[in-house]
């Protein structure tokens, strides 16, 4: 949670900034190494037996939706370490989809489902708080099918982990929501087309 993060942070008797940080890290990885070698990230990326690679794998083939920080953005992290090539690289390494490539799926894919402007049926967007891709979200419900759910002090999908006594009222609040929401959908009937 962040105020651990931030009490952790800011604890000077625990070291320097980077000392700190190696402290967070350890902590958040069960006491184990981290490799920052972008060579051995793109062997996880390319090792079929990796389970992450499906997620990689629809950046690549249809959304993009990629992390980048370029230079002159209004990116808070390091400009320029991670650009758009960075991704394409990855995807061109780890699958053998040239960049030409990931453009086009991704103009298809806006296409078939309409891009910011999605407009269907059934769909629920739930949001955190303190989630940095909410900002990337449908934060306005598109129409009476497609609600919004705004969860407030959570992270990215806090409400997909599994229940904790620590949650908090609004996760708990978030996942009775979602049911609601699925079991109102379930037992509708079909439309055939």
């Amino acid at each position: 949670d962040i105020a651990s993060i931030c009490s952790l942070m800011t604890d000077e008797t625990k070291g320097s900034p980077i000392e700190r940080l190696a402290v967070l890290s350890a902590a958040q990885n069960s006491g184990s190494c981290v490799s920052a070698s972008y060579e051995h990230m793109l062997s996880l990326a390319s090792n079929p037996l990796n389970p992450d690679r499906a997620w990689l794998y629809q950046t690549c083939s249809e959304w993009g939706f990629y992390q980048t920080c370029e230079d002159g953005s209004q990116c808070p992290y390091t400009q320029g370490l991670h650009t758009i090539d960075v991704d394409y690289e990855i995807c061109l390494a780890a699958f053998g989809i040239s960049d030409e490539a990931v453009d086009k799926q991704i103009a298809y894919t806006n296409t078939v489902y309409g891009g910011a402007n999605i407009q269907s049926s059934r769909i629920l967007f739930p949001s955190g708080q303190i989630d940095p891709w909410h900002a990337s979200s449908v934060l306005e419900a598109p129409n009476s099918e497609e609600p919004v759910l705004w969860v407030r002090g959570a992270s990215h999908h806090f409400w997909t982990h599994p229940s904790l006594s620590t949650d908090s009222a609004e996760v708990v609040a978030a996942r009775e929501a979602i049911w609601a929401q699925v079991s109102e959908w379930l037992p509708a009937k079909r439309v055939t087309v």
